[in-house]
């Protein structure tokens, strides 16, 4: 373990690369700086972390609300599936009672679809012209 350290390439003195802007008169002693400089310091960390709070808070926001989005269109799709069901089970069951409908009256149901493509025909034109 102690081979490890041997290289001086990796022991950098990060306190020295934390206060390179600042000169030597704000040092009171070796490795000790001023109370001016140590709440200047102190004050830009604070600022630094209510900017990086600020905009976890708006991540958390945006989440919240992609949640709550996913949420409602998930129901509507569901509510929507639902409908179509209800929708298709419907329409299967009126074609079924027409069908019949057509048996029991004789004429085919070929001549039931010209009749009523005949009428919405009539209608579409009524309604247009």
């Amino acid at each position: 373990m102690a081979s490890r350290f041997n290289s001086s390439l990796h022991q950098r003195d990060s306190r020295g690369d934390l206060f390179k802007g600042y000169t030597a008169a704000a040092r009171t002693a070796p490795g000790q700086y001023s109370d001016a400089v140590l709440n200047e310091l102190e004050s830009q960390n604070d600022q630094q972390v209510e900017g990086i709070l600020g905009k976890v808070k708006l991540l958390k926001d945006m989440t919240v609300a992609i949640g709550d989005e996913i949420r409602d269109s998930s129901a509507l799709a569901e509510k929507m599936n639902e409908g179509f069901d209800q929708t298709r089970l419907r329409l299967g069951r009126t074609m079924n009672r027409m069908l019949v409908m057509a048996e029991r009256t004789g004429v085919g149901w070929r001549v039931w679809l010209a009749f009523f493509l005949a009428v919405i025909f009539l209608f579409i034109y009524v309604w247009l012209f």
